[in-house]
């Protein structure tokens, strides 16, 4: 199974960018994102006691790799690369359903903290 995307911002359902991501998931629920704070209306960087709601995306296996490669570009990060001028796709814990699940997430690039 493929790791779930967890989504703050634009991407989320109703909003400008969902179309990255519309018709692309076989599954989404909301979820918490603890440990991180929005540092910007579109930015969320690490701070303990604090957490970012949102939703998990669990991507449809068929189209998975290019659904993120779609988001990345989105995000501009350098083609290979996780790492862009903004935005990085971290590895985080969530919280979804009650219980804690490993997702990608677009976070305050590295090169900024």
């Amino acid at each position: 199974m493929s790791i779930p995307l967890f989504v703050f911002g634009t991407l989320r359902r109703g909003h400008v960018n969902h179309h990255y991501l519309d018709g692309f998931y076989d599954r989404m629920i909301p979820a918490v994102l603890p440990g991180y704070e929005r540092i910007a209306p579109l930015m969320i960087a690490p701070r303990d006691g604090s957490e970012v709601a949102g939703e998990l995306y669990y991507l449809t296996e068929s189209r998975y790799a290019q659904t993120l490669a779609g988001c990345d570009g989105l995000e501009e990060l350098l083609p290979g690369s996780l790492i862009g001028p903004e935005y990085e796709r971290r590895l985080v814990q969530v919280t979804a359903e009650g219980r804690t699940v490993e997702a990608w997430a677009y976070v305050q690039s590295s090169r900024l903290a």
